[in-house]
């Protein structure tokens, strides 16, 4: 198997690149958006519990609101890692073909 890449997988890298730029924008911007709410979820939750600050801190920590949301987050954020390592692998996979040619050009 040869697993330097060919003409076909730089097209097909290019393509996924060109396919993904907007998904990965808005997944970027999903995360971002999830950091700020995380504080505002944690603040309404802290706000309807009672108790003293130790215990209101931890039932906004362990309500059904913030645990959704946690997990929410937690997608969120591995699915955008995801699509970031992909598109670096196309990256790379372009450069590879990149400097293989080059070096042809050069020998």
């Amino acid at each position: 198997m040869n697993d330097l890449p060919d003409e076909k997988q730089v097209g097909a890298a290019l393509q996924y690149m060109a396919d993904t730029d907007a998904p990965c924008a808005k997944l970027t911007a999903r995360v971002k958006a999830l950091e700020f709410q995380c504080k505002t979820i944690r603040a309404l939750e802290y706000l309807d519990a009672t108790g003293t600050v130790a215990e209101r801190d931890a039932l906004s920590y362990a309500s059904k609101v913030f645990r959704a949301f946690t997990e929410d987050y937690e997608n969120a954020v591995a699915e955008h890692e995801t699509i970031k390592a992909r598109r670096k692998r196309a990256e790379l996979t372009i450069e590879v073909w990149r400097s293989l040619n080059a070096n042809r050009r050069q020998g």
